[in-house]
């Protein structure tokens, strides 16, 4: 047990490299299931933790901050009209010039159908990064915690809203190669097989929690 969290108890989110649309859509429930006090509270532990020099099970390969960010982004919806802001944890290999936040709120996430997905992961330094800590602060005061689960996508139905996803005018208007002078020549290759990934690698048995109560929203994307 660490920081008072026994090692079954942390999704698999946090615990292994590899991840899908379905961890994600699971670490989100969790953290609805139990509450907000509670949710922060471990995702501050588990950031915490992330940051020990010692060799452990959370900090092998991947940021657990950054992952905790994409939890986040589903966690908290905004007050009003307006999208929340992404986390400043640094840049990410993306031409977020062509991506403003009214056509991917949820950045660097991004919703279609009952689907969520991760766009880019591995952030580059950009100044001092900002703390998990100061971000969910943020949240707090400018979102609202999530009341109901998310739908855990079986493996069909993340490819098939993936596949809707490519078509989407979000992504279409992407511009890959014309980001004043910054280029993606394999950028969406790269980046669409990453996302692609976390649809096909989800498991062929049925998922427990796949009937979770789904969004209201079919494709967050406008």
């Amino acid at each position: 047990m660490m920081f008072g969290l026994a090692h079954a108890e942390v999704p698999k989110l946090f615990t292994q490299k590899p991840f899908t649309s379905a961890n994600i859509a699971e670490a989100v429930n969790r953290y609805v299931a139990i509450g907000e006090v509670s949710a922060v509270k471990e995702l501050q532990q588990l950031a915490a933790q992330d940051t020990d020099e010692n060799e452990n099970f959370l900090s092998k390969g991947f940021s657990v901050k950054e992952r905790a960010g994409w939890v986040c982004r589903i966690l908290y919806e905004p007050k009003g009209h307006d999208p929340l802001r992404s986390p400043r944890f640094g840049e990410l290999a993306l031409p977020e010039k062509s991506m403003p936040a009214d056509k991917w709120p949820l950045y660097p996430l991004a919703l279609s159908g009952s689907t969520y997905v991760v766009l880019k992961q591995g952030y580059t330094a950009d100044g001092t990064p900002e703390e998990l800590a100061h971000y969910l602060k943020y949240c707090k005061n400018n979102g609202v915690f999530r009341k109901t689960p998310v739908t855990v996508p079986t493996k069909e139905q993340a490819e098939t809203d993936i596949a809707t996803f490519r078509q989407s005018a979000p992504w279409q208007a992407i511009q890959w190669q014309n980001n004043d002078g910054f280029s993606y020549p394999m950028g969406e290759q790269m980046t669409w097989a990453f996302i692609n990934g976390q649809a096909k690698n989800i498991a062929d048995e049925p998922l427990a929690s796949q009937n979770s109560k789904p969004d209201s929203a079919t494709l967050s994307l406008r």
